[in-house]
């Protein structure tokens, strides 16, 4: 853990980080509440064992401040005062703290404090990674690994408003699997599955910038955002995603546009000509419908 150890006397840091040594945790100084406020805004922290008599902002007020920064990202108080009444213990609490530690510091109760907080943090390490993997769960296609329905959506509404806002393009690709039902009918689901998998790490590989998204729209078709892109980039990222395709060569002897997988491709790009992201993809649609209607295994947009 990092400790960050809040105090105006020198020789109580020195004693307080000679006790935590022992741990093996880390230890980082503030002489002053608005040093520790700086610290705490730039630097991530574990556990805080903050002095309550201070010259300028106290304990109390250093702490709420703290507090009010981040709601989010908890982690432990612990007041160090020579102060016992009741008034001062329940200024600590509301204030946002959650333990005391009374003064001249007992280097024993200390450690043993430091050891519980320390059974906190790791639980709080294993509730972050859990969230994380729910977040993941909520926001990508756990077949493809590419990002589902509702992380497209989001993303297209972000960044339609960017573009808006900057004046700039957006492109956007929405592509289907061709004849992928009698790929399904023929070869077994099994198999299409594999094969969505292979067709999505493919899509996801092509585009090279961090800020382009590929996405899992739904049973075989898949998307593309791209930020920035003119109608030229579009059309270049969308056959190279094409051939792509069509150079992995997996074996598609029931379809009717070639004898392997392809893909049919609809591009639209914003330019200022329409007010939402729904409305731009549904020129991508009508692009992708096209291009199945002029025989597949082919780009065409708006």
């Amino acid at each position: 853990m990092k400790v960050l150890v809040v105090d105006d006397s020198k020789v109580i840091r020195m004693v307080i980080e000679e006790c935590i040594a022992s741990t093996g945790h880390e230890v980082v100084h503030a002489e002053t509440g608005e040093q520790a406020l700086l610290y705490v805004e730039k630097n991530p922290v574990d556990l805080v064992l903050m002095d309550v008599e201070m010259p300028g902002m106290n304990g109390f007020q250093t702490t709420e401040a703290i507090r009010s920064l981040n709601s989010e990202d908890w982690f432990p108080v612990i007041f160090l005062t020579t102060k016992q009444d009741d008034d001062s213990f329940s200024n600590g609490i509301m204030s946002g703290g959650d333990a005391y530690l009374s003064k001249p510091i007992n280097p024993l109760r200390l450690q043993l404090t430091i050891t519980a907080m320390e059974r906190i943090y790791i639980m709080r390490q294993k509730l972050q990674e859990a969230q994380k993997g729910l977040e993941h769960l909520a926001m990508y296609d756990q077949l493809t690994q590419l990002a589902n329905r509702r992380n497209f959506d989001d993303t297209l509404e972000k960044e339609f408003k960017l573009a808006k806002r900057n004046k700039v393009p957006l492109s956007v690709i929405i592509c289907d699997i061709d004849f992928f039902k009698i790929y399904n009918d023929s070869y077994g689901h099994q198999k299409g599955d594999d094969c969505l998998a292979a067709v999505a790490r493919i899509i996801g590989e092509t585009p090279q910038r961090p800020t382009d998204k590929a996405c899992r729209y739904g049973g075989e078709e898949f998307t593309v955002i791209l930020p920035d892109t003119n109608l030229q980039g579009g059309l270049q990222m969308a056959e190279k995603i094409r051939q792509a395709i069509f150079d992995a060569n997996i074996a598609h002897e029931g379809s009717k546009a070639a004898s392997c997988v392809t893909l049919s491709l609809g591009l639209a790009t914003y330019q200022g000509q329409v007010n939402s992201g729904d409305e731009l993809l549904k020129i991508a649609d009508d692009a992708l419908y096209r291009a199945k209607e002029n025989g597949r295994n082919r780009v065409e947009n708006s």
